[in-house]
């Protein structure tokens, strides 16, 4: 072992130009595999993750002259999100000419796709419209559909130095009709803003 570890033999040496080229070969083996294993743990635990904490619900409500999905997401972290970007594609199970169903996808516009930089939360907003896949849809039947809402958020971390990413989903069935978001921050006594994260997740009814 004390050849693999290092060239320290103690009372014990090899003799010969034989033995000699065995341990240095033993050796330096040695410290590729350390170097290797080292390598190995710390790309493992140090590889870079977003830490983006989703609203529990999106929420289907009335929005201008129509409708619009939303959520919203907050950084989990201190450090900042710089131009984060995000976008939403709707997997949607629909009957073809022969009677089955398949899997279609649409990419949903969003009222803004990226923004500078993210200092308290971002409600994110497909505004169905003309263009929408989902304008066909009522209130009632939007919820009834298989659909599912990809979402994919990517910005720079200035923690990391490097561009992360990450991945959520909603159903359609589980989308909350005619709620609205409550806000997740105030401002103090001073006019400063602050952010409550407790409230990330917190909906009421629309006012009829």
């Amino acid at each position: 072992m004390s050849n693999v570890t290092t060239l320290g033999y103690g009372a014990m040496s090899p003799i010969g130009i034989a033995g000699g080229i065995v341990s240095s070969v033993e050796a330096l083996l040695g410290v590729l595999m350390f170097s290797f294993i080292t390598g190995l743990l710390y790309g493992r635990f140090s590889k870079p993750k977003a830490s983006i904490r989703f609203s529990k619900h999106a929420i289907y409500r009335d929005f201008n002259i129509t409708q619009a999905i939303m959520f919203r997401l907050v950084n989990n972290r201190k450090s900042i999100m710089i131009n984060p970007r995000v976008s939403m594609t709707l997997s949607l199970s629909e009957k073809n000419n022969l009677g089955t169903y398949s899997n279609v996808f649409y990419d949903l516009k969003l009222e803004r796709e990226q923004i500078t930089y993210l200092p308290t939360t971002w409600t994110v907003v497909h505004e169905i419209d003309t263009q929408s896949p989902l304008r066909k849809f009522t209130n009632t039947d939007i919820k009834k559909q298989n659909g599912e809402l990809l979402i994919m958020i990517s910005y720079y971390d200035d923690a990391f130095n490097q561009e992360v990413h990450q991945l959520h989903s909603y159903l359609l069935s589980e989308l909350k009709i005619d709620y609205k978001f409550t806000k997740a921050f105030y401002y103090n006594a001073e006019g400063k803003m602050v952010l409550d994260h407790k409230l990330l997740d917190a909906i009421e009814p629309l006012k009829s």
